[in-house]
């Protein structure tokens, strides 16, 4: 199940699936760059070139409130997204 879409530009997009399972898959444009399994979420790391340029990015899942899921991205250690 599609948990959040992020179109952080023209040509960068990343997806964050969360199963009823606990199997977290972490997609950038569209390519799988991470995938775990939990109940309680995780973080995945990832590397990309952007611009001629290496990219670090951080996907940190949660569970909030025991009522929803969390989902916090960061690019080179800066937030792009806390919720």
């Amino acid at each position: 199940m599609n948990v959040l879409t992020l179109n952080l530009s023209d040509t960068v997009k990343i997806e964050v699936d969360n199963s009823f399972t606990g199997q977290e898959t972490i997609k950038y444009n569209g390519e799988i760059v991470s995938e775990k399994k939990s109940l309680l979420g995780e973080n995945h790391q990832f590397e990309r070139e952007e611009n001629g340029e290496l990219v670090r990015y951080e996907v940190r899942i949660s569970i909030k409130q025991l009522t929803r899921v969390g989902i916090d991205i960061y690019r080179n250690n800066k937030v792009i997204l806390l919720s």
